[in-house]
């Protein structure tokens, strides 16, 4: 699998040329070599192997087993009106969606976070991905078909919406819910715009189809002719959606549960910029360290003064590289160590920590010495950073560097030191959850409860929420739901 398959596309014609001009070359012996012991067939191997490896390198080849098993699943659920419609097995298309979602977040998928959005209209987010299945269980019972959002279904512009809001290079899929029934624009303009943004976005498109093909009435909706307005449901125009991006259509949760265990894993197909597979340019780096090898042992005897010098740093470079090597540069130490530190590598992590006075590589350097239980070198490593008077403007790196220097004193046993930085911290930025969380842990309270009477018992705990209490919170968070719009006559779900 090639991540950037242009690179290589131009690379490729280059090397040929290469590769034929030193045959050409060599075939021409009176006039092709110039000097005693040159080999220009040699030669044109050698540079078509650079030209090859660098073209390699830059095309990020992958392979192997995934490093961090991570999927996000951004789940658009159509929520326009005509998802009342009762006809998904007797029960209305929006009850079997969140009968199918309900099912789907049963159990736990490790590695996948869960986004969720509603499709009318317009798009309307309402939880950012994330691994609280509970949190994305009780949001379905806060929505309603119809209720919130513009009228109708627009999937040209929703799925647009929905490819810009993930984040690129991350291993992303969309997951849609729907009867496939567009009301704002014409089904092959839809798909044209929905197609383009997915394609661009590189975001393969599964889809869920609810409700049967025969048309059904809409419940609560009148046409522009006061008829009764009816609905059936598109199999083929979400079908050809899919199969454009790379996708299918799904039928049960397991499917869908072990779809997102096959990507994780790396058994099934993604776009090459979203696969979990590691990239490996070093490839192409070896080839063309080979080639540059080749070309020398064919350049001929009027270089043997400097062809020693030229092998040199190849043979350097074939023993193991120390971490500290002042040579090396600290972004690249950086590199490193936040690759390892991720992959919870810590001896890699200590090998590499930089240590320029860069702010980030000193919070990076400071990370790695907590994570090895070393709170005097993050203490010290991030003194420069959170000493003196306050920058202005605020720097981003000013709050991370409080808060670990903060968690650094705390491991030290110095209390009072960590909760006046933190202090500091919420004086020059208020608003801090990180920083009032950690401090209203270390505030003990200074006057703790008595210890009970016995002969006074404490009072029963207090009863649980009733029916009606429940039934009042749900209508609360109906009420702070976005409301619909009114629209013109003649828009399908008024």
């Amino acid at each position: 699998m090639i991540t950037h398959p242009l690179y290589l596309l131009i690379a490729l014609p280059l090397a040929l040329a290469a590769l034929g001009a030193g045959l050409w070359s060599a075939s021409r012996a009176a006039t092709g070599v110039k000097v005693v012991g040159q080999h220009p067939g040699w030669q044109g191997l050698g540079l078509a192997l650079v030209i090859a490896g660098l073209g390699l390198g830059l095309s990020a080849p992958r392979w192997g087993k995934p490093e961090v098993a991570r999927l996000t699943v951004q789940v658009v659920l159509d929520a326009s009106k005509s998802m009342g419609v009762k006809d998904a097995g007797g029960r209305a298309r929006f009850d079997a969606a969140t009968s199918f979602l309900d099912r789907l977040w049963s159990e736990p998928t490790p590695g996948a976070a869960w986004g969720l959005e509603a499709l009318t209209g317009d798009l309307v987010p309402l939880l950012p991905p994330g691994e609280d299945r509970t949190l994305l269980r009780e949001t379905l019972l806060a929505v309603k078909p119809g209720d919130i959002g513009a009228p109708g279904s627009s999937f040209g512009r929703g799925l647009a919406q929905v490819a810009g809001e993930v984040d690129k290079g991350r291993p992303a899929i969309v997951l849609l819910l729907s009867d496939g029934e567009e009301t704002w624009e014409s089904e092959s303009d839809a798909s044209m715009r929905a197609i383009a943004a997915l394609k661009k976005a590189k975001l393969p498109l599964y889809a869920v189809v609810l409700g049967g093909a025969s048309p059904q009435p809409v419940p609560g909706a009148k046409a522009a002719d006061g008829k009764e307005q009816t609905s059936s449901a598109r199999p083929d125009f979400l079908k050809a959606l899919c199969v454009a991006t790379g996708g299918r259509l799904i039928t049960t949760p397991e499917e869908m549960r072990t779809l997102a265990r096959n990507l994780m894993q790396g058994t099934e197909a993604m776009p090459a910029t979203r696969s979990p597979k590691p990239a490996h340019p070093e490839a192409g780096a070896w080839l063309a360290l080979l080639g540059f090898a080749i070309w020398l042992f064919g350049a001929g005897r009027p270089m043997p003064g400097w062809r020693l010098a030229l092998l040199l740093p190849f043979l350097l470079i074939t023993r193991p590289v120390k971490a500290q090597s002042r040579f090396v540069p600290s972004t690249v130490k950086a590199w490193i160590a936040q690759r390892a530190l991720d992959n919870d590598d810590l001896k890699t992590a200590k090998a590499w920590s930089p240590s320029d006075d860069a702010p980030d590589h000193r919070l990076l350097a400071a990370a790695i010495a907590l994570r090895s239980h070393q709170p005097g070198d993050a203490a010290q490593t991030l003194a420069p950073l959170v000493a003196g008077g306050v920058p202005r403007p605020l720097p981003p790196w000013r709050a991370p560097a409080l808060l670990m220097a903060a968690r650094a004193q705390h491991d030290l046993g110095k209390t009072e030191d960590a909760k006046a930085l933190l202090i500091r911290l919420l004086m020059e930025a208020p608003g801090q959850a990180d920083a009032i969380h950690d401090l209203q842990a270390l505030t003990q309270d200074p006057t703790p409860p008595p210890p009970p009477d016995p002969q006074k018992p404490p009072p029963p705990p207090p009863m649980r929420p009733s029916m009606g209490a429940q039934k009042d919170e749900l209508e609360g968070r109906q009420i702070r739901m976005p409301k619909t719009p009114q629209a013109p006559k003649g828009v399908k779900d008024i």
